[in-house]
């Protein structure tokens, strides 16, 4: 750790030196020496990133840079280019969590993802907006580690070019994720911002992705109609029926859920009122929620007797 802390010192006194000899550069373009001493220094910096990577995979660093990248030349803001890393951060801890969790329906992670996934900084590149962050990984011979894993996933998201894909990437990746996503690509289309994103080890490229501000634009755009669904099976007292507008009512927990049905009331599927049943739903969730519209829909798949396991226990 201390050799790491010595380069990433090194590479703050090579930027500013690099800094300085592009400001003479543009004073006297013509001045041999001073060309001669900025390609020096850039040189050093690339040794020094070397390095940096060796230093990193040897304590068990794995490497992940990020460079952020515009549709025109317009002036980046702050505000921007934070917004853009710290949604990413995001979007990784939730992918991260739900495949060792489990896919999970609300936003909360544990404080063990959070502690996994949480990236350090490294330093920052010359001549563009870009980062390059550190983050702990193991080392195995064969198979791909947990972050490994969640990286992966990542990028399928951040480059999904569907509703269809992203519908499927909900399955995995659990809600919070996908609403992550949404999230990240909304700020990004707003200030025209694309990404080149590498996740590697020492100087090898493990998994990369890139998305220009256009691409990201679409990524939002079908973000914006995605309808996350899922089967779950509910245990409650079915209230209410209306045949002819094929509605239901079922309190579940004390609280009511409302919903639609085909064939699973039917006169050959008759049902008692009240009564309580084991209910498979198929639940549909919009992944942009509309203020004052509910996100969330049921249909009701089929009704049958629960488990005595299954019921209430009234006391």
């Amino acid at each position: 750790m201390r050799r790491l802390a010595e380069i990433q010192y090194d590479l703050q006194d090579v930027a500013a030196a690099i800094a300085h000899a592009e400001r003479t550069v543009a004073k006297h373009p013509n001045v041999p020496s001073v060309l001669a001493t900025l390609r020096t220094i850039q040189k050093r910096r690339e040794n020094l990133e070397e390095q940096f990577a060796a230093a990193a995979d040897e304590v068990g660093f794995d490497l992940c840079s990020y460079r952020i990248e515009f549709e025109d030349q317009r002036q980046a803001t702050i505000a921007a280019i934070t917004a853009a890393l710290n949604s990413f951060q995001k979007i990784f801890t939730s992918v991260y969590h739900a495949i060792t969790n489990g896919p999970k329906k609300t936003a909360k992670v544990s404080a063990e993802s959070l502690d996994a996934t949480a990236f350090g900084f490294a330093y920052t590149f010359p001549g563009s907006i870009g980062f390059m962050m550190t983050l702990a990984n193991e080392r195995l011979l064969i198979d791909k580690t947990p972050l490994d894993e969640a990286m992966g996933r990542t990028f399928e998201l951040i480059s999904a070019e569907s509703k269809e894909k992203i519908e499927a990437m909900t399955e995995i990746v659990g809600l919070p994720a996908v609403r992550q996503t949404l999230q990240w690509a909304t700020e990004n289309a707003k200030a025209r911002l694309g990404a080149d994103i590498v996740w590697q080890r020492s100087q090898d490229a493990k998994l990369e992705v890139r998305v220009q501000p256009k691409e990201i634009s679409r990524l939002a755009g079908a973000l914006s109609v995605a309808i996350a669904k899922e089967n779950g099976v509910y245990v409650g007292e079915l209230t209410q029926v209306n045949m002819t507008e094929k509605t239901f009512e079922m309190v579940v927990d004390g609280k009511p859920i409302r919903g639609t049905f085909d064939k699973a009331i039917s006169a050959s599927n008759p049902v008692q009122l009240p009564k309580y049943y084991a209910a498979t739903m198929t639940i549909s969730t919009k992944v942009a929620a509309v203020e004052n519209e509910p996100d969330t829909s049921y249909f009701l798949v089929r009704l049958e007797e629960p488990r005595t396991t299954e019921l209430p226990v009234i006391l």
